[in-house]
C-alpha cells in the first residue's frame, strides 16, 4: 500500500500582484460625501436667486467631489 502526499494543497499560492485592501478611508469618504451633499443642498435652496451658469458649475463641482471621494477614499472593489 502506498500513500500519496500532495504538498501543494496545504500552502496558498503567492499572488503575483499585491492585493488592495478591501476598505478605503471611511471617515474621509463620509466627510467628502457630506460636503458634496451640503453643496447640493445650498444649490437647491439658493438656486432660484443664482444665475444658471453658477448653479450648473456648483452642481458639476458637487458631482466631481463625489467622484473624487470615491476614487480617493472609497471602498476598493
Amino acid at each position: 500500500m502506498t500513500t500519496t502526499t500532495d504538498h501543494h494543497r496545504g500552502t496558498a499560492a503567492p499572488h503575483r500582484f499585491p492585493r488592495k485592501p478591501a476598505v478605503g478611508r471611511p471617515v474621509l469618504f463620509a466627510v467628502m460625501l457630506s460636503v458634496a451633499a451640503l453643496l447640493l443642498l445650498a444649490v437647491l435652496i439658493a438656486g432660484p436667486s443664482l444665475p444658471i451658469p453658477l448653479m450648473i458649475a456648483a452642481a458639476v463641482g458637487a458631482l466631481g467631489l463625489v467622484v473624487l471621494s470615491w476614487t480617493v477614499a472609497g471602498p476598493r472593489l
